[in-house]
């Protein structure tokens, strides 16, 4: 193989891997304080044109994020230091020609609200801020951390012939916590 055709494989391949970082689309910023770690997130093109038809028609549209704070480790799979799950879903009311909107946390409802404005649906599904993450065990100082936050749609937007399935989007931030 030439040294052009090998340059033009590594350009496609980087090409492909920005594409998939581009498809993940949820971007995660991280707060450490007390210990805790507070998580901030949006995953503002997961809403698209397909999403917005679908609450239109009437089903209920639900964006599960699963949150994961982590610890790489060299030998074998990274440490899970602690796991939450929020989500969002949003109905649309024909007789009223309203959209509600509710966030969850767990099983717990945490906000409910009703809008007419369908931009306002978009950003009250795809907007987290300060989600608690509390580790079983006190963050070591100077150690590397990530949070890895995960989206899942239901009703699936897409079929996979993976049997696993996938997740829809996800994003990650990488922090050093220091005390």
């Amino acid at each position: 193989m030439t040294r052009r055709g090998r340059v033009a494989i590594i350009g496609l391949w980087l090409a492909g891997l920005v594409a998939l970082e581009a498809a993940g689309g949820i971007v995660v910023t991280p707060l450490v304080t007390d210990g805790r770690v507070l998580a901030s997130f949006t995953a503002a093109e997961t809403f698209d044109r397909d999403a917005r038809e679908l609450v239109k028609s009437g089903l209920t549209v639900e964006f599960v994020y699963l949150l994961a704070l982590r610890r790489s480790a060299v030998l074998w799979f990274d440490d899970t230091l602690a796991q939450v799950q929020v989500s969002a879903s949003a109905k649309y009311e024909t007789l009223t020609d309203t959209y509600q909107v509710s966030k969850l946390q767990g099983d717990k409802v945490t906000w409910s609200e009703s809008t007419r404005d369908q931009e306002l649906v978009g950003r009250w599904m795809t907007v987290f801020e300060k989600v608690s993450l509390e580790p079983a065990a006190a963050l070591e100082a100077n150690e590397d951390y990530y949070l890895q936050v995960r989206l899942y749609q239901r009703p699936r937007r897409r079929f996979s012939l993976w049997p696993w399935g996938g997740d829809d989007g996800s994003g990650r931030a990488d922090f050093t916590y220091i005390r």
